[in-house]
């Protein structure tokens, strides 16, 4: 079973190469624990299907940058500029061009919430998010975290700092802590603030590096760079 690393604008992943040999669950998992070492999660790269792990061994429905990673991998590897494919959310559709970009699942508003100073909205974006306007310079996480819990959802804060240019930090579930970027939850706020004002094209500068994500046909792709970061490496159980 061969394998690499990846980032996909501040998110790490391993990305484990299973087109030829299905892994089970719990084979799985253990590969996660043994080799993510503080990266955000893993990929399994299945016949046209996108398994996703997260760093503690749990299987989360679906990543945005994760899918990304995936794309590039399938462009690498088959030459493939257009990548269709599976995930625990739905199907996926992914295009390489300048950028790495994927159409992702139907974002879906679930309403509002307010607990004591923090309000905003509950967006699901293939897995569940809280968006909140805020401060983005410092954010006090540990205040956030009972939320995190009470919705188990990710936890967003985004700042706009011009017209259609936002900044965005991200509490990760399955993580457990502030990541380097995260693909669903750039698209849960854009959606939000493309509800807010109509701008089809947003720029949300991540701690890693920036993400676009455009809103036509009524659907979201998101889009960012992903570079390979290690040799091929070979895994064992």
């Amino acid at each position: 079973m061969k394998g690499a690393y990846y980032t996909a604008t501040g998110n790490t992943f391993l990305v484990v190469d299973s087109r030829e040999r299905r892994l089970s669950d719990l084979e799985k998992r253990l590969l996660v624990l043994k080799y993510v070492n503080g990266r955000d999660g893993t990929i399994f790269v299945e016949r046209d299907f996108m398994d996703y792990y997260n760093c503690d061994g749990n299987r989360a429905a679906f990543c945005g940058n994760g899918a990304r990673a995936f794309v590039h991998f399938i462009h690498e590897k088959e030459e493939r500029d257009s990548v269709e494919f599976s995930s625990h959310a739905g199907n996926v559709l992914g295009i390489v061009e300048d950028l790495v970009s994927v159409r992702m699942p139907s974002p879906k508003f679930l309403g509002n919430f307010e607990e004591e100073d923090y309000r905003g909205e509950i967006v699901v974006v293939g897995v569940p998010h809280l968006v909140i306007e805020g401060e983005t310079d410092e954010v006090n996480w540990n205040a956030l975290l009972p939320l995190r819990h009470l919705y188990d959802a990710n936890v967003n804060v985004f700042t706009v700092k011009e017209e259609g240019n936002l900044r965005i930090r991200t509490f990760e579930r399955g993580v457990e802590g502030e990541t380097g970027a995260c693909g669903s939850g750039a698209t849960s706020v854009a959606w939000v603030y493309y509800r807010r004002t109509g701008f089809e094209r947003v720029t949300l500068q991540a701690n890693g590096g920036n993400l676009t994500v455009s809103f036509r046909d009524g659907s979201a792709y998101l889009g960012g760079g992903v570079e390979k970061c290690s040799e091929e490496l070979e895994l064992r159980l």
